[in-house]
């Protein structure tokens, strides 16, 4: 392949990175827009059905659309998870480091970020969705969007690394109280780029969104755990 080739098939696939990421946003504010009158219903259990739906939705498309991949890779996942886990279970551990050291020293002089703020709120008060949605759904909506597409068009892998963790971070991001927030971007990034060297090493989606699921239920456990103490 020539270097323009190169360079066009490069650019190609980061279009289409950015197209997904506009996907994402444009159907949820679309869904959400759609039903409206649901989301805001006193009925807690039409509340809780109508997110799960709209997430539900979501993960239907990007299903569709990475068929190719997530297919052959659950089969995969499903015959070696037992050496995978063995495998990449440091690489969460060293994010998990980062993210709790680095998210401990930025709130102690800024305080809780929105998003976890957010994520609390949402977990009291749609139970039912929150529960699905962060350890079943957003995980495979997540490492779908922010993995598949940059490894194909990387193949540096400090460079994929850190891109993918970055795009990861921003995705998290809820900046409603102050730019200083934005230093959170650190430890959401450090998760995001453990998730990504799993997926740069083992080639394999599903390898990063059992981890990222099994992460979200940990912190979920943790929460509870903090709120019946």
């Amino acid at each position: 392949m020539s270097f323009i080739d190169n360079v066009s098939n490069k650019l190609n696939l980061l279009f289409k990175q950015l197209l997904i990421v506009i996907l994402y946003i444009g159907l949820t504010l679309l869904l959400s827009s759609l039903f409206l009158n649901l989301l805001k219903s006193n009925n807690f259990y039409i509340t809780n059905l109508t997110y799960l739906l709209i997430d539900l939705i979501i993960l239907i498309v990007f299903l569709l659309i990475f068929r190719k991949t997530i297919i052959p890779s659950f089969e995969d996942f499903k015959k070696n998870k037992g050496e995978y886990f063995n495998k990449y279970l440091k690489y969460w551990l060293i994010g998990l480091i980062i993210m709790v050291v680095s998210n401990g020293i930025i709130s102690t002089f800024i305080g809780m970020p929105s998003n976890e703020a957010g994520n609390r709120e949402i977990l009291m008060d749609l139970p039912i969705y929150s529960l699905l949605s962060m350890i079943i759904i957003s995980p495979i909506i997540e490492e779908l969007m922010t993995r598949v597409i940059l490894k194909d068009a990387f193949k540096h892998q400090i460079f994929y690394i850190v891109l993918s963790g970055l795009i990861f971070g921003l995705l998290h991001m809820m900046v409603n109280q102050s730019a200083l927030e934005f230093f959170y971007l650190i430890p959401y990034s450090a998760l995001g780029m453990a998730f990504a060297k799993m997926y740069y090493d083992s080639n394999n989606v599903w390898v990063n969104i059992f981890f990222h699921s099994f992460h979200n239920f940990i912190c979920i456990f943790i929460i509870f755990i903090g709120w019946f103490l």
